[in-house]
C-alpha cells in the first residue's frame, strides 16, 4: 500500500511506520491518521515481529496542526459535539488500536515528540531518544487537555506527581531528564538512533515469538488486574508457553550445551 502521509518498510521482519509530513513537522490531520491506523492495522497483522514508529525529517511529530486550529477546519471543525466526535472516532482509535496490538512496538524518537506525538511515543511499549531530541506535552500552552489518552499513557510511565508536573506545566523534556524520569529507555547518539535501535528490534526478532507476545500480555495486564486476577492469567500463559514447540525447542538447546 502506497499512502500520502506515511511510509512503510517492513525488513527482517521489522515494520517500520514513518511519519512523513516533514515539511510539517509530521503534524496530524484527519488524512495522516486514517493512513496511519490503516498502516497500523496492516502490520498487527503481518509476518513482522516487531513495530518501529518514528518521523520523517527533524520531528518524530509535533502533535495537531496548528493552521488547523487556527482555521477550524479537518479534526478541528465544527461545534463541541462535533468536534468531540471527531476525537473519538479519529485521534482516539490510534492508542485503542495500539493496544490491541500483542507485537513489541518501539518509537524511535528522531526529533521534537510535541503534543499528540509526545503521547504518541508513550502509547508505544518502549522509547529510543536521540539525543538531541525534547519531548513536551505542551497541550496546557494552547489551553487544551491531552484529548488523545496522553495523561493515562504518561501516568503509568512516569507516575501521578511526575505526570502533574509535566502535563500542567506544559514545559519540555530533553533527552537527559526523560532517561532519569523513565520516559524512554535509552537515550543513543542521533546519527547512532536509527542502526542502535534497529539493533535491539533485530534482538527481539531472534527471540521465540509466542512468548514474546504472551509476556506483553502479562506485563499489560499487570496495570489493571488484581493480583489473584493477574496470577490467573499468568497461569493460563504460562500453561500454553510450557507445552509450545519454541519452548521445548529452547529447553533441548540449553540441555544439549
Amino acid at each position: 500500500m502506497i499512502y500520502k502521509n506515511i511510509l512503510v518498510q517492513t525488513k527482517d521482519l521489522i515494520t517500520t511506520i514513518t511519519l512523513n509530513r516533514a515539511e510539517h513537522l509530521n503534524a496530524f490531520t484527519l488524512e495522516l491518521i486514517g493512513e496511519f491506523l490503516d498502516a497500523l492495522s496492516v502490520a498487527r497483522n503481518d509476518e513482522s515481529r516487531v513495530i518501529i514508529l518514528t518521523g520523517a525529517g527533524r520531528a518524530f511529530c509535533a502533535g495537531g496542526d496548528l493552521n488547523a486550529m487556527k482555521n477550524k477546519t479537518g479534526m478541528f471543525a465544527g461545534d463541541e459535539k462535533e468536534l468531540k466526535q471527531l476525537y473519538q472516532d479519529g485521534i482516539q482509535q490510534i492508542p485503542l488500536l495500539i493496544e490491541k496490538i500483542e507485537k513489541p512496538i518501539i518509537a524511535m524518537i528522531n526529533g521534537a515528540a510535541v503534543g499528540a506525538g509526545c503521547d504518541l511515543a508513550c502509547m508505544c511499549d518502549m522509547r529510543f531518544m536521540s539525543d538531541s531530541a525534547i519531548m513536551k506535552d505542551s497541550f496546557i500552552n494552547l489551553a487544551l487537555v491531552s484529548g488523545d489518552g496522553g495523561a493515562y499513557f504518561l501516568h503509568r510511565l512516569i507516575g501521578y506527581a511526575k505526570t502533574m508536573e509535566l502535563l500542567l506545566s506544559g514545559r519540555k523534556v530533553d533527552s537527559s531528564e526523560a532517561l532519569r524520569i523513565g520516559l524512554v529507555n535509552q537515550v543513543i547518539a542521533h546519527d547512532q538512533l536509527k542502526e542502535k535501535t534497529y539493533d535491539f528490534a533485530q534482538k527481539l526478532v531472534a527471540l521465540p515469538f509466542n512468548a514474546l507476545k504472551l509476556n506483553k500480555q502479562g506485563i499489560k495486564d499487570a496495570y489493571y488486574s488484581s493480583l489473584e486476577d493477574h496470577l490467573e492469567l499468568m497461569a493460563t500463559l504460562q500453561s500454553k508457553t510450557q507445552r509450545s514447540d519454541e519452548h521445548f525447542k529452547l529447553v533441548n538447546q540449553f540441555l544439549n550445551k
